[in-house]
């Protein structure tokens, strides 16, 4: 029996040794892993300051996109209004011209122009026969012209504003996938109390494997005790009993078994810990990069020029505004000055006609007026026949000297007009009746 019992003490000492040897593995896990949690309470909420910040970081820039989105969108409805504006004027301007090309100078307005006019004068006016030959509409081109160019600058504007959203938008999209990578864990409580539910795993395994080894060290004693007693009092030999010391001997490989059941979860759940630590170094690490990259985009980089743009671009269009603006009236005043440029036609037929019928009733009166006079005087050859009657009875026999002024004939009595008028033109008939109906329409519109 002392033989049995010392090779039941010497394998009980051998299995206290590896159990020790087991739990020693596993509280090595249990503190590796506490500092791995340790870790990542103190990463925690870093990466959620870091994450916030990314966040701001990005509202911020979208606040600037939605602001230049909207800055767009006005600018694109202010192109709109001004090309329909322009095409408007436009519209009206070839109507009136059209008008005006339909409006043909009466023929004997341009035989007078032709008498009156030099001959080089005359020369270049021959060709013309209606109201749209008399004007130029080469400053109407330009003005529309200038305007459309405006309005493509403006668009030119508009066009850089929304690459420059575009801009923001990539960066902010790569920003968002960069973040949605780099945040392989969530980042709330619940992730971080997975870690501490974890440690409690470990614990409840280490616990159980230090009343495992526990029992192995009771075992152990016991033995020593039996073999101590069985040593020492060979009287009593025959009374020790040692069949539960034998049977708890079978179960010690069972045991350990379970030690190395456990310790194989104490470390999987440390590898997992570890892991998991790894992780939340790998999602600062990708964080501060983003951050970075917000950083350099913002500070001195994109974003400035982006504003620097924006702000250049708003100077721009209110510059561009204010000169549509400017083309727009100069074009609505020549709209407005070529109407009144063909109403003005109307009236200067029934100008030339209330002159001419002017001329009638003057040179009329004229010659109603001489004749009274004449008839008055019984005209100029009854003054001469009685002068004549005077010398021939008187005259021959004063001395010429006496009377020098006797001789002198005699005054006439004549109605002029001051000046000598121009031919006033002989118009048809029918170009004063429109004149006068045009005339008429116009003043019921």
């Amino acid at each position: 029996m002392e033989q049995e019992l010392i090779e039941l003490l010497l394998a009980s000492k051998k299995a206290l040794s590896t159990g020790q040897s087991i739990c020693a593995q596993a509280n090595t896990y249990l503190q590796t892993s506490e500092g791995h949690v340790e870790t990542i309470a103190k990463i925690h909420p870093k990466l959620l300051f870091v994450d916030n910040h990314i966040l701001v970081q990005c509202k911020i820039l979208e606040g600037i996109r939605d602001y230049m989105n909207v800055q767009t969108e006005s600018c694109q409805n202010k192109i709109k209004d001004r090309e329909a504006h322009l095409q408007t004027l436009t519209i009206e301007l070839t109507h009136i011209f059209n008008h005006l090309k339909k409006c043909m100078v009466d023929k004997d307005i341009l035989k007078v122009n032709q008498e009156i006019l030099g001959p080089s004068e005359a020369d270049k006016t021959q060709q013309y026969t209606c109201l749209f030959d008399y004007i130029s509409d080469q400053d109407i081109i330009d003005l529309q012209r200038q305007a459309d160019d405006e309005i493509g600058e403006i668009e030119t504007v508009s066009n850089i504003m929304q690459n420059q959203s575009k801009l923001i938008s990539t960066f902010l999209t790569e920003i968002a996938r960069a973040r949605k990578a780099a945040l392989s864990v969530p980042l709330d409580e619940e992730t971080v109390a997975y870690s501490s539910e974890k440690i409690q795993i470990q614990e409840d395994e280490i616990s159980n494997m230090a009343e495992i080894l526990t029992s192995l060290t009771n075992h152990y004693d016991q033995l020593g005790e039996a073999t101590r007693l069985y040593q020492s009092d060979p009287d009593g030999r025959n009374q020790l009993d040692i069949t539960v010391l034998e049977d708890d001997h079978e179960h010690i490989p069972n045991i350990l078994e379970d030690l190395r059941h456990s310790l194989d979860i104490v470390e999987a759940v440390s590898q997992e810990i570890q892991d998991r630590m790894q992780v939340y170094l790998h999602v600062r690490d990708e964080l501060i990069k983003i951050l970075n990259q917000l950083e350099y985009f913002g500070t001195g980089g994109q974003a400035d020029g982006i504003l620097e743009k924006m702000q250049d671009a708003e100077v721009e269009i209110k510059e561009r505004e204010y000169n549509l603006d400017e083309f727009f009236k100069q074009l609505a005043y020549l709209a407005q000055w070529y109407r009144c440029y063909a109403s003005s036609y109307n009236y200067l037929l029934l100008e030339i006609e209330r002159r001419r019928k002017s001329e009638e009733r003057q040179e009329a009166l004229r010659r109603e007026i001489v004749k009274k006079i004449e008839d008055a005087y019984h005209g100029k050859y009854y003054e001469l026949q009685e002068r004549r009657s005077w010398s021939a009875q008187h005259g021959q026999y004063l001395p010429e000297v006496l009377c020098t002024f006797i001789n002198d004939a005699p005054s006439i009595l004549r109605v002029e007009v001051e000046r000598d008028s121009i031919r006033l033109p002989e118009l048809s008939p029918e170009n004063v009746q429109k004149a006068l109906a045009e005339i008429h329409n116009s003043s019921h519109e």
